[in-house]
């Protein structure tokens, strides 16, 4: 199984997955930690330049078509993705893709894998965004 983790330093568990700096993707053999790989999010619409989240022309507003394809596509390979909170649009397209979202107020990435695959992990349900208020 793999597991993504939301991060912005490459060790803690990030809140918002659009504006992560990367991805650490754990393998796992169910029980124990195989291998991480750490992916740079250059799959959101916040996207990168010279290594800063370039916000100037993303819209959450009506009529914006809002999508997490990029996001899902440079995902699909993991069966779950961990992070500290996020929308309900990206809830439901994580579940529609089979990719499952746990939103958590671990602090430490691997600390939440680990927790994951034994079945501790703490899910915070009220880390979910319902509106974008920026």
């Amino acid at each position: 199984m793999k597991i993504a983790v939301a991060t912005n330093d490459n060790y803690t568990v990030a809140g918002h997955v659009g504006r992560c700096r990367a991805f650490l993707i754990y393998q796992t053999d169910g029980s124990n930690i195989q291998s991480k790989e750490v992916r740079e999010n250059l799959f959101t619409h916040h996207g990168r330049k010279n290594g800063k989240v370039d916000e100037h022309h993303h819209n959450h507003g009506e009529g914006h078509g809002h999508s997490h394809e990029n996001l899902i596509e440079g995902l699909k390979d993991c069966q779950v993705l961990i992070f500290n909170h996020g929308g309900w649009r990206l809830i439901e397209d994580m579940e529609a893709h089979n990719i499952k979202p746990i939103l958590t107020n671990e602090k430490i990435a691997e600390n939440a894998v680990l927790k994951y695959i034994k079945g501790e992990l703490i899910i915070s349900e009220e880390n979910v965004c319902q509106g974008y208020n920026n």
